[in-house]
């Protein structure tokens, strides 16, 4: 497989180039860096599971499956060749072929070696040289960067993408409901401030290409199928090839790569979606579709990050005055005449967490560490109390999290909902 190109490489998260780059600097194998990829995501997964869906035995088939997490692997060695830490070798092309490499090693770079070490002294300080190496590597990644203002010749701090719920309108199929979203998107660049702007008949080609041209091809591989299958006598009708939501997720695409490429950094959806996981990891970048206001998919900067190469400067918006001014916010935000929320008791905790860290451009880290600490009593004279409760109010979407506290004795407390209170505890709730 080609080690070649600048695209941004195919990994949901940035600690496999960790996991990778230590494991041949180990001289392990394919095989075992594949384990060292997956051992990684298994952790991840099972960090991340708040409902106790994580099941152990996906992940052991997983191990003894040699074909699993084999791309992953090859584009995570792909990444570790591109940034010029371990010398180039022959990959395996497809996972079918990765049972011939199982056995084969890799040499790790003197610059390599130097960032393995630097990782495990100091594993900010090793991100944080990555980030200059993700910087000189791809040009996309300091361009999502400059887009969404992290960087010092950033124009704005943010990046819109206006959207238009799946229900809406109610009926009229497909093209009511393109229509209606490539109006919404000229009247939202009309209007400013997202970061990006194109003239409408730009808005309406784009659109309508992207959209169209994709429908094309879904309904064109699922005819293929169908016609390797078999007809079955009396079988119920085939579900729609396109479904709503799947048609409104295609025009959110198309609008994303309009306003990426509008603001001088043209990307694919799926690129973009790798890079604003990694920026938040980063902690230079957040993202929302929940902040206030108009249904949109918004991306700003939570820090700035000056040059590039071995030795990238850093500001991150973070610490106790960070905290602070998130704490501060709340009773404004929560239900005042000209707040984000409405009159209710309890609020889901990633609504409040939109809100507060869209107003403020921080991350979702901070609120949640701001959060943390009132409930800790660290933030005396607040004016009111945090109240967390772990009742679930509505389903959670896919792109947030509940909140998680660390207790004393090391164990989690997952909660979903918070009020805020009085400073004695008899006193009513702030939002009556």
């Amino acid at each position: 497989m080609s080690v070649g190109g600048a695209g941004i490489p195919r990994l949901q998260e940035l600690t496999y180039v960790e996991s990778a780059a230590l494991a041949v600097a180990r001289g392990e194998p394919f095989e075992k860096i594949r384990l060292a990829i997956l051992d990684r995501a298994e952790k991840s997964a099972r960090g991340t599971d708040h409902d106790g869906s994580f099941d152990p035995e996906k992940w052991r088939r997983r191990r003894v499956d040699t074909m699993s997490y084999v791309h992953n692997t090859v584009d995570v060695l792909k990444e570790l060749m591109r940034l010029g830490w371990v010398e180039r070798h022959v990959l395996p092309s497809t996972p079918r072929s990765a049972y011939a490499h199982a056995d084969v090693t890799y040499e790790a770079t003197p610059a390599g070696l130097a960032w393995t070490e630097l990782v495990q002294q100091d594993r900010l300080s090793g991100y944080n040289a990555l980030v200059g190496a993700l910087i000189d590597a791809h040009p996309q990644f300091e361009g999502y960067l400059r887009v969404v203002g992290a960087r010092p010749h950033s124009t704005t701090d943010h990046l819109t993408v206006p959207l238009l719920r799946a229900d809406a309108p109610a009926d009229g199929g497909r093209e009511r409901y393109l229509t209606a979203f490539i109006n919404h998107v000229t009247d939202a660049s009309r209007a400013g401030d997202l970061g990006w702007s194109a003239s409408p008949e730009a808005i309406e080609k784009d659109l309508r290409a992207y959209v169209t041209r994709a429908v094309h091809r879904s309904e064109a591989r699922a005819k293929q199928r169908e016609s390797k299958q078999r007809p079955v006598d009396g079988a119920a009708s085939a579900a729609p090839l396109i479904t709503r939501k799947r048609f409104s997720l295609l025009c959110e695409e198309a609008t994303v790569r309009l306003a990426f490429s509008s603001a001088g950094c043209p990307m694919d959806y799926i690129s973009h979606e790798l890079l604003r996981r990694w920026t938040r990891f980063l902690g230079l970048a957040n993202f929302s579709y929940y902040a206030p206001g108009p249904p949109a998919l918004r991306l700003w900067a939570t820090g700035r990050v000056m040059g590039a190469g071995r030795q990238p400067d850093f500001q991150r918006f973070v610490g106790r005055e960070v905290r602070a001014a998130a704490l501060t916010a709340l009773p404004q935000i929560w239900s005042t005449p000209d707040g984000h929320l409405d009159d209710a008791s309890y609020h889901p905790v990633w609504r409040v967490r939109a809100a507060v860290c869209w107003k403020l451009r921080i991350s979702d880290d901070e609120f949640d560490a701001a959060i943390g600490a009132a409930y800790r009593g660290d933030f005396p004279g607040l004016g009111f109390r945090v109240h967390l409760d772990e009742a679930i109010q509505l389903r959670a979407p896919g792109s947030v999290r509940p909140l998680v506290l660390s207790q004393g004795d090391g164990q989690r407390r997952v909660f979903h909902v918070m009020s805020l209170l009085g400073a004695r505890a008899d006193e009513e709730a702030l939002t009556r």
